[in-house]
Formats: C-alpha cells, sequence, structure tokens
C-alpha cells in the first residue's frame, strides 16, 4: 500500500434517499467512511487571502483532493471537491470585532464550506454526493448532505 506523511480528514456518513440508484433506491439507508487526502501528493489545496496575510474572514479555501477508502490500503475510490469560505478565523480571533454577540474561540477555526465527493466505480457507488454547513477546522464537525446524483439521487443525511 502507498503511504504518505500529511493529514487525512475522515468523513463518516450516512445518507437516506429516494432515488432509484443500486443503493439507495426506496429510502434505503447507506452507511460509509471515506478520508479526504491532504497530504501533499493529494490533490489541490489552495487558498485566496483577502491581501492582508492572516488568517481572516472572507478568505477562500479551494480543494480537490483524492477520496479514499476505509481500508488498509486508503485506496484512492472517487474525489473530494469544493470550498471554504473563512467565517471565524481562532488567532488572531476577530469574533469579537466581527461578531460581538458570539463567544470567543481562539482555539478554533470555522468556514462556511460546499463540496461534492464524486465515487468512481471501484467504489461501489456510482454517483455524487453534495454536502454543505458549517466546518471546524480542529474538532468534529454535522455537515449536511443536501442532494446527490446516481446511487445518491436525492439523498439526505449527515457527514
Amino acid at each position: 500500500c502507498a503511504g504518505g506523511k500529511g493529514a487525512l480528514n475522515r468523513h463518516e456518513g450516512r445518507a437516506l434517499g429516494n432515488g432509484n440508484g443500486n443503493g439507495n433506491g426506496n429510502g434505503n439507508k447507506i452507511e460509509f467512511t471515506t478520508f479526504a487526502d491532504g497530504r501533499p501528493d493529494g490533490g489541490i489545496r489552495q487558498s485566496a487571502d483577502i491581501e492582508d496575510g492572516l488568517d481572516s474572514p472572507g478568505d477562500i479555501f479551494v480543494f480537490d483532493q483524492k477520496l479514499l477508502a476505509d481500508d488498509s490500503c486508503k485506496t484512492v475510490i472517487g474525489r473530494n471537491a469544493g470550498y471554504c469560505i473563512r467565517t471565524d478565523p481562532g488567532k488572531p480571533d476577530f469574533s469579537s470585532k466581527d461578531h460581538p454577540s458570539l463567544p470567543d474561540d481562539p482555539a478554533n477555526n470555522w468556514g462556511q464550506c460546499t463540496w461534492t465527493l464524486t465515487f468512481y466505480e471501484e467504489s461501489g457507488y456510482e454517483g455524487t454526493l453534495q454536502v454543505s454547513g458549517r466546518e471546524s477546522d480542529m474538532h468534529t464537525s454535522l455537515i449536511s448532505i443536501i442532494g446527490g446524483t446516481g446511487d445518491f439521487k436525492g439523498a439526505r443525511g449527515v457527514l
């Protein structure tokens, strides 16, 4: 199996759909675990700064990474692509200036993220899952599954 140093971001998903795909027809439940490959050779990871050189509200982070199976070899089963807009950075922390009613959390960073999990045939699924929601850089987040195609047509759930 190929290895490498760097972050593997775990996705655990539960989807319920009403599509006619192999795994999702008639409201069947699909549970899965995948990893987004954050290692240097795992794909594109690029930020767009608002020119202050800091992690600031409004900064955008785009990514198009390998989607890996939850197996011992971390088999590539698709792509994980999307973007996040920084809404509340940790350090330096702007939340007291931009969001005076929110508690200050300098130990975390938050972003509003939207992305698509595209599954290759090798995954055992066919199609895509679209997810969107508020994501923590440092802690577990529950992100809404807002739709899908193929086996995931009409999917709703949590990633």
